[in-house]
């Protein structure tokens, strides 16, 4: 079977364009979407397809940086879906595209040599790109409160679960019912309108 996988941030709403891209290779319903930062592979979405996987499969992504940002953890990725015979394509990557049934032994060496490289590299940027954003957050901050400009606004007293985060962006975007919100995270439906309420009033939503 094939699947998809698409990450965007929680500060990007919009996920059009990755799947208008992906949907030329995978059917929509088993395309897999988290809003989530790309910094680790906690993420609720991605967890349930790595469970779906089974050998032989192919997972498409848009790019790498999709997959995640921190080189370390890209590879184990990848050496997990080798080891287990799961076929991972990315399109900012032609090579991973190609169908090396059709290849013969020394061609397949050099395509698997060449997408090693390029895998190698784009993982490199990925994580550098990564590592340069957290720095200009620091150093935003930084300055705004030396200038006494910086706000209480997305700094919560209490570390939020990231589930509830994910899950709130799903119900804003009416992709769940408050119901199933509750549901999800084991609330009653008034524990979860005041925890939405707490949360937006620290993220000042």
């Amino acid at each position: 079977m094939k699947f998809a996988y698409l990450r965007v941030s929680t500060k990007e709403q919009n996920e059009d364009r990755q799947i208008a891209e992906l949907i030329k290779y995978v059917n929509i319903q088993n395309i897999f979407i988290d809003k989530s930062s790309g910094k680790n592979f906690d993420r609720p979405h991605y967890k349930i397809l790595k469970d779906k996987v089974r050998s032989g499969d192919e997972i498409y992504f848009k790019e790498l940086d999709r997959l995640g940002r921190n080189k370390k953890q890209i590879k184990e990725e990848l050496e997990y879906y080798k080891k287990n015979d799961i076929i991972v394509r990315f399109l900012d990557i032609p090579t991973t595209l190609m169908q090396f049934e059709t290849f013969g032994e020394m061609q397949k060496s050099i395509m698997e040599m060449v997408n090693t490289i390029l895998i190698e590299v784009l993982s490199t940027q990925a994580e550098a790109e990564y590592k340069k954003i957290k720095t200009r957050q620091k150093e935003g901050i930084q300055i705004a409160k030396e200038n006494g400009n910086y706000e209480k606004c997305g700094r919560p007293k209490t570390e939020i679960d990231k589930n509830f985060i994910f899950l709130y962006n799903q119900y804003k975007n009416k992709k769940i019912t408050g119901v199933d919100f509750a549901k999800m995270m084991n609330y009653s439906r008034a524990t979860l309108y005041n925890k939405i309420n707490e949360y937006e009033k620290q993220m000042c939503l």
